[in-house]
């Protein structure tokens, strides 16, 4: 038996520990590279590729951060592996949701999920007039990105302006957040399907709390709120597996991302839940027929 995994990087630790998973089901794993796939229209079948897989899903870790045309085409290489039936865990559409932070809030505020007050623009004298009605106290954001690259706090008019304007003539797209006080520290739930498994606090010496930019884990212990709110917030932007981040503050919680390809290894630090096997276990048993 064979599966697929869909990623930018097979060598990435991650990856090899998911493959060894697979491997102890008695599963030999495919790596599929958006970058470095050439689709033949109507010269060879697309899905020829995929005739022999069992169960009839690939695992999605990843398709590459790139510009904006190689991103839809990637988005696009999905699309049209879900066009021949296969299932994709995460769906096309999850990673089209979750990894553009518009549409993210978009879907927590449709469904009453409590998210920062944000807004979004293109213009730059928009986004100076916004970052004041935001109270002069902001976190700007990439729409698309991860582990903290390229969020911002801007609480200085003059500096606020002179990022903006920068930014503007680089023709980006602002996506402004109020400033939540939480104090130096989030919290990162992992969920799989309709459980949440694990979660842990992110501390930090400062207010970003990314891993990736030296913030320290701690073991949290869910509570049905949190619990609550995290498979909510996963499944409302369509979500088999994700990472949900929620700032703790003095008026509660607040949902600001839901990532669909979450790291664990941070995580596996301070759970005893083995989340490589819950991962593939989960991708193997879910929906059999």
């Amino acid at each position: 038996m064979y599966t697929m995994i869909i990623t930018p990087n097979p060598k990435d630790p991650e990856i090899q520990l998911l493959t060894s998973e697979f491997n102890s089901k008695g599963y030999e794993v495919q790596y599929f590279i958006p970058s470095t796939i050439k689709v033949k229209v109507n010269i060879h079948k697309f899905e020829d590729q995929f005739l022999n897989l069992e169960p009839k899903r690939i695992l999605v870790r990843g398709f590459g951060a790139n510009v904006t045309q190689k991103i839809f085409f990637r988005l696009d290489i999905l699309r049209a592996i879900e066009e021949y039936g296969i299932r994709l865990i995460n769906s096309r559409e999850s990673l089209e949701i979750a990894s553009d932070k518009f549409l993210t809030s978009v879907f927590l505020e449709k469904h009453n999920i409590p998210t920062p007050k944000t807004i979004i623009c293109e213009d730059p004298h928009d986004a100076i007039h916004m970052y004041e009605e935001l109270g002069g106290d902001v976190i700007i954001k990439p729409l698309f990105g991860s582990k903290g690259i390229g969020i911002s706090r801007l609480n200085d008019k003059g500096f606020a302006e002179n990022v903006i304007i920068t930014l503007g003539q680089l023709n980006e797209v602002f996506y402004l957040q109020e400033f939540i006080e939480h104090y130096n520290r989030d919290i990162r739930i992992f969920v799989i399907g309709d459980k949440a498994i694990a979660g842990m606090y992110r501390v930090s010496d400062n207010w970003k709390t990314n891993v990736y930019a030296g913030a320290e884990v701690k073991p949290l212990e869910l509570t049905e709120e949190l619990t609550k709110l995290a498979v909510k917030s996963a499944q409302v932007t369509k979500t088999e597996i994700a990472g949900v981040d929620i700032l703790e503050s003095e008026e509660g919680y607040y949902v600001i991302e839901v990532n669909s390809i979450p790291g664990f290894t941070a995580l596996q630090k301070v759970t005893e839940i083995n989340i490589p096997e819950k991962i593939i276990s989960y991708f193997l048993e879910t929906g059999m027929d």
